[in-house]
């Protein structure tokens, strides 16, 4: 194994890991010798399916259930990492559940749980664990993003206004956390090769819809996991450490943003 993407010793955790992106991240760190920390909202089998991947990848890992928006959930998840593994060195802020509503359905109930669960889960994710970062003089904070933060959405305001708010985030972050050697990055998958819930993604529903999104791609097709999880763990090496505050798009030239 290269030894800058040696994950020996170090522990990532990753919420919603439970599939697609997430699951992806725990495997990818899991055969490069991190310890893993999955969580999934509720879906306690998916979950102990990925543990079960990772073990038998040779890693060790724990499993913590809970909405990621919660704090108490994070609490949970920063007591049982530090007594199974020291600290965490690694997180990865994944967890995202789309509403497809546009501003006139969306209730301010909508608003403050897309907010939560992606936005203010992401500060208490740096709050439970930067101290010890910086302690170590160490850590990796990724943040998945995607287009609606750049592009805004109306059937998706809050998603899409919790994206635009983690692009911020990640830039405040990164501007006060680099002197303690943590390094923190956002990742925009755009279209990617995932299973998805027709009702949050109607656009989606039919193959020939998804074969006209992947026309509009250069290389026509969306990012599959496993190539987002690899951008994540080049991320998390020695040699990205100039790299922070900064965005790796992997739409595949979909969106050129700048």
């Amino acid at each position: 194994m290269d030894k800058d993407l040696d994950f020996s010793g170090k522990t990532i955790l990753v919420t919603g890991s439970g599939r697609n992106i997430g699951k992806a991240i725990i495997l990818e760190f899991a055969k490069r010798g991190a310890n893993v920390v999955i969580n999934a909202r509720s879906n306690r089998e998916e979950a102990d399916g990925v543990l079960r991947e990772a073990e038998a990848l040779g890693a060790k890992g724990i499993v913590v259930l809970g909405d990621a928006g919660e704090k108490s959930v994070i609490d949970e998840m920063k007591a049982r990492a530090e007594e199974a593994f020291g600290r965490v060195d690694i997180y990865v802020s994944n967890a995202a559940k789309r509403l497809h509503k546009d501003f006139w359905d969306t209730t301010d109930e909508d608003w403050h749980r897309h907010l939560n669960q992606q936005l203010t889960a992401s500060w208490y994710l740096a709050k439970a664990f930067a101290p010890a970062m910086r302690d170590a003089g160490y850590g990796r904070i990724i943040h998945i993003n995607g287009p609606d933060g750049y592009e805004g959405g109306w059937t998706r305001v809050p998603h899409s206004t919790a994206k635009g708010g983690l692009r911020t985030l990640t830039k405040s972050l990164a501007a006060g956390l680099g002197e303690y050697g943590i390094t923190v990055n956002d990742i925009n998958p755009g279209y990617a090769e995932t299973v998805r819930d027709p009702t949050t993604h109607p656009s989606l529903a039919s193959q020939e819809q998804k074969d006209r999104i992947r026309e509009q791609i250069p290389i026509r097709r969306g990012a599959k996991t496993e190539e987002i999880a690899f951008a994540v763990a080049f991320l998390c090496s020695p040699l990205a450490l100039p790299i922070t505050g900064s965005i790796i798009h992997l739409d595949g030239g979909r969106n050129m943003f700048g």
